[in-house]
């Protein structure tokens, strides 16, 4: 119960220091922000990875795994399209509601939005001792693949917004690579797996990352931000 409260507590907190934060560094706040994106990165990185790492793949169940993706983009599309629908008629006056500018904008920034509480779930799960319960790896996979779903769906959003860039381009490639990479190498390497190792892996994707940000930024910046989410996501 102990863990339970902290990680509701933690989210508590982190939800207040990003509504009071900018106030709070005020003219430093660009500084902050880039030093809190990339430790968010890593984190999420860390997370991402711990997951994966419980995670074991039945190649020869990938029917059962294909009605589980399915149920994962339903849960995952939902909250996307209601807050959606909500942004638009609820929070922009009458005269932007049939505007397809309005409706492209509010779809990407509803992606972000939406609430996804498989991955909460099954952590909650596995802190009140159910991690070998069937609920809990069931919960697993679907957290999982929502996370999947949302890099897919990020896809054709993009586009959407930015057009068939080229950098968007060579972003899908690597995406679907190393989706395809992942496959196919799941449980062949033996490495290290204590929480140090986890957490040097969790920062090697980000200089990538960085480095592709910053000679994408001469195309634009919008399409910066597109195509390095993508790769942080993944």
């Amino acid at each position: 119960m102990r863990k339970v409260l902290s990680f509701s507590a933690f989210l508590i907190i982190g939800l207040l220091l990003s509504q009071y934060l900018p106030l709070l560094a005020g003219e430093g706040y660009a500084t902050v922000k880039i030093v809190s994106n990339i430790l968010l990165y890593i984190c999420l990185s860390f997370i991402m990875i711990n997951v994966g790492r419980e995670f074991e793949v039945d190649k020869t169940r990938w029917r059962s795994y294909a009605g589980d993706y399915f149920i994962a983009m339903a849960t995952a599309a939902m909250p996307w399209f209601l807050i959606a629908i909500y942004y638009v008629f609820v929070l922009l006056p009458p005269e932007f509601w049939n505007s397809w500018e309005a409706w492209k904008e509010n779809l990407l920034l509803s992606r972000f939005a939406a609430p996804t509480s498989a991955g909460i779930l099954f952590t909650m799960l596995a802190a009140i001792g159910l991690k070998s319960s069937w609920i809990y790896k069931k919960i697993q996979v679907l957290a999982i693949f929502d996370d999947l779903d949302t890099i897919l769906l990020m896809i054709p959003l993009q586009i959407m917004m930015i057009g068939l860039r080229w950098q968007l381009i060579v972003v899908v490639f690597i995406v679907f690579l190393l989706l395809s990479l992942g496959w196919k190498q799941l449980g062949r390497y033996n490495w290290r797996q204590d929480w140090k190792a986890i957490m040097g892996y969790s920062v090697l994707p980000k200089p990538f990352t960085i480095l592709a940000s910053s000679s994408m930024a001469k195309r634009g910046v919008f399409t910066s931000r597109c195509c390095c989410r993508l790769l942080c996501w993944v």
